[in-house]
């Protein structure tokens, strides 16, 4: 009798998992997008990204770990590519939170560590991560290096 009882009771779980199974393959549809519209939004967005003009941050030196008695330091100048045109007075008030940030990031790190192109990369992306959430919202969208010299 027991054994019946499970039976049946299997049944209706593999029933049932089959039916949920069904509807949400059959049922559920997401809505159908308008790939003409969405192709015209993502050509003017690309259009408009690229008419914003990047932020030039001052040229400054700052001075980097070494492990020898040699003081090595980084003469920086660099130009920041906002989101959006509107955030560009934001970027040029907080100039000194670029500059904080920078310091406090290069500061930790070795000259040879900034010689090679992944170095920079790396230290672009941790100046964008930093200032971003530093300001709360994302604002810089890209970081070009106009002047970089190790020594």
């Amino acid at each position: 009798m027991v054994q019946k009882i499970l039976i049946i009771l299997n049944l209706v779980i593999v029933v049932a998992g089959a039916g949920l199974v069904f509807y949400s393959h059959n049922m559920i549809k997401p809505e159908p997008t308008n790939q003409a519209a969405e192709a015209e939004k993502m050509k003017t967005d690309a259009l408009e990204s690229s008419q914003i003009q990047p932020v030039p941050i001052k040229k400054f030196v700052v001075n980097l770990h070494s492990r020898s008695t040699r003081l090595r330091y980084l003469d920086l100048e660099m130009n920041v590519l906002p989101f959006h045109e509107d955030q560009k007075e934001l970027i040029k008030a907080n100039e000194h939170i670029f500059k904080d940030i920078l310091i406090e990031i290069a500061s930790h790190l070795e000259p040879d560590e900034l010689d090679s192109v992944t170095g920079k990369i790396l230290l672009e992306n941790k100046i964008k991560k930093a200032v971003n959430a530093k300001l709360g919202q994302p604002v810089v969208k890209q970081i070009y290096f106009s002047g970089f010299v190790v020594q």
